[in-house]
């Protein structure tokens, strides 16, 4: 083991700042390893500023399926300086009163009257803090957009990690008391397992895998705290790795086939470890096979070495991390195995200004299963639920229903980084929520 400091930033009346130690255990054959790399606190005295929604036109002509107006045309004629709306006669369809205006040699142009939306913007007060989901400079992976089309209703997505806290529980036999985090009060949950204790309540001990939850279907627009990438999906909360964020790859494998047995279309797994294992891969396979998309974190060792699960490229989405200003984070893995990046943080740097370590914020608890606060945490941990919550709007959406369909979905619209094309820094680029949700077969 190793220790490793995680930073925490403490908001009350006043601003203080603390230090505290976590480990973070590094992989052995059969041991899995916890990504995260260090934390900073966010607590709830801090004052909110408003928000502003904004009205963006979608770029409608290069995207299938706009939404128009049925009973109208726009149309500007030649020696008029602006355009006129001019009704459809009855009966009369779009298609052939464009075409017949365009046939006009006295018309510049005729087009149909697009519909803009107003971008869905949470009133989680925190949200402004979440760059990682969307940003008037970079954009995040424009999640805001996407919200417009899907918000994962109807999928389950297994977070395979240190359990969750989803519910109020208080263990007999241990006498440990567990507690559903606030702002998880109206996110959905389907059964799990606890693999490590062998139960059915897969409570979280550590926090890790509460705050890997928050990034994929944290409650969102509920006027509490952050928001979530796909906050209409279902999480199946698995419990493989223990209170110390380490756990063995058999209970990961059962995990796999846990999920892939019962309704899970997605599977988020940050974690990993260095060894490759015949086991681990066959249940990989399985999950894949009854049609689970399948995301894992590349690892923080900085190196082009694969860590597993996430190196099985055949059925693993590999998922690297990125900073605020879209260059990889310097903890990330990288090379021929990373298929895509997402945001994973760099709390070193404050890029955006806004006071803190460019960090993925998002609620757990520390040290005792009823410390809340928000938690500015960064690693590939974090970025691997950023793809795990866009693959659940893609199925949500019902074009890419498919683990080869919700790749080539989230693959093929990335925007691109570093060399043109797949690259080993970057893989096919950086996950675009809104893009991938035009992609078609």
């Amino acid at each position: 083991m190793k220790n490793m400091k995680k930073y925490i930033l403490f908001f009350a009346l006043m601003l203080s700042l603390g230090f505290v130690y976590s480990q973070a255990v590094y992989a052995t054959p059969g041991i899995t390893v916890d990504f995260t790399v260090m934390q900073e606190r966010l607590e709830n005295g801090v004052v909110s500023r408003e928000r502003s929604s904004r009205l963006e036109l979608r770029n409608m002509n290069a995207r299938e399926g706009a939404l128009r107006a049925e009973d109208e045309v726009i149309v500007k004629f030649k020696n008029e300086s602006r355009f006129q709306r001019i009704r459809l006669s009855p009966g009369e369809t779009l298609e052939t009163a464009l075409g017949k205006y365009r046939s006009n040699s006295d018309v510049l142009y005729a087009e149909p009257n697009y519909i803009a939306h107003s971008f869905m913007v949470p009133n989680d007060p925190f949200y402004k803090y979440q760059w990682h989901l969307d940003n008037p400079v970079y954009g995040g992976i424009e999640a805001e957009e996407a919200w417009n089309t899907s918000t994962g209703s109807g999928v389950t997505v297994a977070v395979i990690d240190t359990g969750v806290a989803y519910e109020n529980y208080t263990e007999k036999n241990r006498r440990n008391k567990y507690y559903r985090a606030p702002d998880l009060a109206v996110t959905l949950f389907a059964p799990g397992y606890d693999f490590v204790n062998k139960d059915t309540h897969p409570n979280d001990d550590e926090g890790h895998g509460t705050h890997v939850t928050g990034t994929i279907a944290q409650s969102t627009n509920n006027g509490v705290g952050v928001a979530g990438v796909a906050h209409k999906a279902r999480i199946m909360p698995i419990k493989v790795l223990n209170k110390n964020g380490s756990g063995t790859y058999a209970d990961i494998a059962l995990g796999v086939r846990f999920a892939a047995d019962n309704g899970a279309k997605v599977i988020n797994m940050s974690l990993g470890g260095s060894a490759k294992a015949s086991y681990l891969e066959e249940a990989l396979a399985y999950a894949y096979g009854k049609g689970v998309t399948i995301v894992a974190a590349a690892g923080n060792s900085g190196n082009d070495t694969p860590s597993y699960p996430a190196g099985y490229d055949a059925y693993v989405i590999s998922v690297g991390a990125t900073r605020y200003d879209e260059t990889l984070a310097p903890y990330s893995n990288y090379g021929a195995s990373i298929d895509i990046v997402a945001p994973g943080g760099d709390l070193s740097v404050d890029q955006n200004g806004d006071g803190y370590g460019d960090g993925v914020l998002q609620q757990t608890f520390s040290r005792q299963t009823n410390n809340w606060g928000y938690y500015f945490y960064n690693g590939t941990s974090m970025a691997s639920p950023h793809v795990a919550g866009v693959a659940a709007l893609l199925i949500a959406n019902g074009y890419a229903t498919t683990p080869a369909d919700v790749r080539a979905a989230i693959e093929t619209t990335a925007q691109d980084l570093g060399a043109p094309g797949k690259d080993n820094t970057y893989g096919n680029g950086l996950v675009n929520a809104a893009a991938a949700l035009d992609w078609r077969p």
